[in-house]
């Protein structure tokens, strides 16, 4: 996926990818930044930053959302676990 595609994307299609391809997007917009910081248009360098902030907030949620299901899950295995003790 290239810089242009990512920022075509509406964050209701970001939620959509996988925690794994988010971190894959701002990966690529890491780099970006480290290796063309001169070169960038300004709008162009804050538009990307502004995508890049949304992707963070949305991959930021998916953990939130992950470690609230492994909560849940430790919580029926200690009480199943519980019963045979």
């Amino acid at each position: 996926m290239t810089i242009d595609e990512i920022l075509k994307l509406s964050k209701t299609e970001l939620k959509k990818y996988s925690f794994k391809e988010i971190s894959n997007m701002l990966e690529l917009i890491s780099q970006m930044f480290q290796k063309n910081s001169n070169d960038l248009d300004v709008e162009y360098a804050l538009e990307i930053y502004k995508k890049g902030l949304d992707l963070l907030l949305i991959a930021k949620e998916k953990l939130s959302i992950t470690k609230e299901e492994k909560e849940k899950i430790d919580k029926k295995f200690e009480e199943i676990k519980s019963k045979f003790e």
